[in-house]
């Protein structure tokens, strides 16, 4: 999906992903055996897989450094605010469909799918593939939209697959880290997601009650989301601070769950909505790689290998519920949360010990660069304007992070 993004227009490409991805799940309906329901949730995987990374790239066209957690957390705290929306939708169809000719669940489907297949018809006419190709906007506007993006020397857009740029990006530890955060942060989504609805029902409550004392949960991933994401646009450099801070509400949500009385059904709630708060650091993962890498094809790279991680965490967290240990308010699943999210913590921070180390020996080959040896004011004026135009160059050049020497990181 990584290369198809590269290869064809983002926009049209995305448009048609969503529209497949809602196809896939009206069919849901008509799966009746365990094969065909692995098939189709194959199908779902790989469409989906494109979506995320998209959206990523599209950010990066459209938005400064600066503006960037900002931007990708109104989009991705979407996932909070349907969940609100599908969970009221759902306890309603629950209510209202139990005497229809079809499963209460296949309505559920058939309601998301062909929603989502409305959104992608509406995207592939709205959604421009990049800034020069938004027809609501001026060729003046166009023009400045490219421009502001200056400063960010990420580069410029490429349909051109390039070796050299995969290559950097697989060598490069930076992304890996990456990766593995996003594997280590999705492993409390596939825990809640996958059993979330089992662990609250546990709590007491029946399945219809279930759904709805769910939805909160979504209002607690929404909000984290976008006062992180104003914290991370306000003060510069707070990104890889906010990852740690943001990652303890987790941690203090599984304790919870884990150690009270599950005769007490709200702190349980409590417990279970904080752990909700986990989609903040994953916002912010994704706005470090789309502010630190550059080059189009390694961006694209670093985009799908995080995606790679939230896969690998979603899989990973099912198993970490144990069904027999619900007695004991499944151990395992709480200590492997908290494990991860410590991780994920002294990751970020080894991270922003890269970035500084890095920019400071930049900073110091470029002090060295403007002074000229022993020359005098003249040739280090000539040097600062020969410095600035090859700046300019960069900016507007399909160069990667490590290849321009113009390039600082944000932390």
């Amino acid at each position: 999906m990584s290369f198809l993004l590269q290869k064809f227009p983002v926009g049209k490409t995305l448009s048609l992903m969503v529209i497949l991805w809602g196809v896939v799940v009206m069919l849901t309906v008509v799966v009746t055996s365990y094969p065909g329901i692995v098939v189709q949730r194959v199908f779902l995987g790989v469409i989906e897989s494109a979506v995320s990374p998209g959206f990523v790239i599209i950010s990066s066209m459209w938005y400064k450094r600066s503006e960037q957690p900002a931007r990708i957390g109104i989009w991705y705290s979407a996932t909070g605010l349907f969940s609100i929306f599908s969970g009221a939708v759902n306890y309603g169809i629950g209510k209202s469909a139990q005497n229809a000719p079809l499963a209460t669940w296949k309505y559920m489907y058939i309601f998301a799918g062909s929603w989502t297949i409305a959104w992608g018809i509406l995207l592939l006419f709205l959604l421009p593939d990049n800034p020069m190709s938004a027809r609501l906007f001026s060729l003046e506007e166009r023009k400045l939209a490219v421009r502001r993006l200056r400063d960010n020397m990420t580069g410029v857009e490429s349909k051109k697959f390039k070796r050299s740029q995969f290559i950097e990006a697989i060598t490069d530890i930076k992304i890996w880290i990456f990766m593995l955060m996003g594997a280590a942060l999705y492993v409390t989504n596939g825990g809640v997601t996958a059993f979330g609805a089992q662990i609250v029902k546990s709590f007491g409550y029946s399945s219809l009650k279930t759904i709805l004392m769910l939805t909160p949960g979504g209002a607690t991933t929404a909000v984290s989301i976008y006062v992180t994401g104003w914290i991370a646009t306000r003060w510069r450099n707070s990104r890889t601070l906010l990852i740690p801070i943001t990652c303890i509400p987790v941690m203090v949500g599984a304790i919870m769950i884990w150690k009270y009385d599950w005769s007490h059904r709200g702190p349980l709630l409590v417990g279970y909505y904080l752990l909700a708060v986990f989609g903040a650091p994953y916002v912010l993962l994704l706005s470090l790689s789309t502010a630190n890498v550059a080059g189009h094809t390694k961006k694209t790279f670093s985009a799908a290998a995080i995606f790679i991680g939230y896969n690998v965490g979603n899989i990973i967290a099912p198993y970490l519920i144990d069904t027999t240990t619900r007695a004991q308010h499944y151990p395992k699943a709480w200590i492997s949360i908290i494990i991860v999210m410590v991780f994920s913590s002294v990751a970020s921070l080894v991270l922003r010990a890269m970035y500084i180390a890095e920019n400071r020996r930049r900073e110091s080959v470029a002090r060295q660069e403007v002074k000229g040896g022993e020359y005098g004011d003249e040739k280090q004026g000539e040097n600062r304007k020969s410095g600035n135009r090859e700046a300019e160059g960069a900016a507007w050049s399909d160069l990667t992070d490590k290849q321009n020497p113009y390039f600082r990181y944000v932390y």
